[in-house]
C-alpha cells in the first residue's frame, strides 16, 4: 500500500504538490535573477502599439518579484493606463511618469499640479522616477490599501476555484474608489480589444 501510494504520489503528483513545486522553482529563478542584477526595463514608445508592449514588458517584471497570488491581469493594467494617459501620451505621463493619475495628499511627495491649479490645494499627481515604477506602484496599492479589500476578495475567489482572473470582474470592484467616473469599467474594458491587437 505505502509503494503504490509513494508510486502514485511521485508519478500523478495532486495539485498541491505540483503547485508547492511550481512556487519553489519560481521562487528560486526569482533570487536568481536578483543575484545577476535583474533590473526594470526602459519604457519607451511612440505610438499606443509600442505603448502597449512597453506596459507588458514592465508588467513581466513587476509580476517577477510578486508573488503569483497578488498579480494584476496585464489587459487591466495595461487597459487602465491607455484610458487614464491615452496610451502614454497625458501631461501626466509625460511630466509626471504616472500612468494611473494617482494622487498624493502630501505636499512633500514629488507631485505635479493639475492645470487648473497653480498652488497646492490639499492634493497633487504623484510623480514617479519612471513610468515602471507607477506600474509597481499601482500593483502595491491594490494589494494593500484597506479600499480594494473587495478587489483582493475576488481575486482570491477567482485562484480559490482555479478560474483565469477576469478583468471585467476585477474592476467592478474599483468602481466609485479607484475612479468616480460610472462608467469607468466599461471604458477600460473598450481598450481591450486594441490592446490584443497590439500585441498580435
Amino acid at each position: 500500500m505505502v509503494v503504490v501510494a509513494y508510486g502514485v504520489g511521485t508519478f500523478i503528483p495532486n495539485d498541491y504538490a505540483k503547485s508547492r513545486i511550481s512556487d519553489t522553482i519560481e521562487q528560486y529563478y526569482t533570487s536568481w535573477a536578483i543575484n545577476i542584477g535583474l533590473h526594470e526595463p526602459s519604457f519607451e514608445y511612440s505610438n499606443d502599439a509600442t505603448f502597449v508592449r512597453a506596459m507588458y514588458k514592465c508588467i513581466d517584471y513587476v509580476n517577477f518579484t510578486t508573488p503569483k497570488d497578488k498579480r494584476i491581469p496585464y489587459e487591466m493594467i495595461t487597459g487602465m493606463g491607455a484610458l487614464e494617459t491615452g496610451y502614454g501620451t497625458s501631461r501626466f505621463a509625460d511630466e509626471a511618469n504616472n500612468l494611473f493619475g494617482i494622487r498624493t495628499y502630501n505636499k512633500n511627495i514629488q507631485h505635479i499640479l493639475i492645470e487648473s491649479k497653480k498652488e497646492w490645494a490639499g492634493w497633487g499627481i504623484r510623480k514617479f522616477d519612471t513610468k515602471c515604477q507607477s506600474v509597481r506602484y499601482l500593483v502595491d496599492l491594490l494589494n494593500s490599501h484597506y479600499a480594494y479589500k473587495d478587489f483582493r476578495n475576488k481575486r482570491q475567489q477567482m485562484l480559490d476555484k482555479g478560474q483565469t482572473l477576469e478583468t471585467e470582474e476585477l474592476l467592478k470592484t474599483l468602481t466609485d474608489i479607484f475612479h468616480t467616473t460610472p462608467d469607468y469599467t466599461e471604458r477600460v474594458l473598450k481598450q481591450i480589444p486594441r490592446i490584443r491587437k497590439h500585441m498580435q
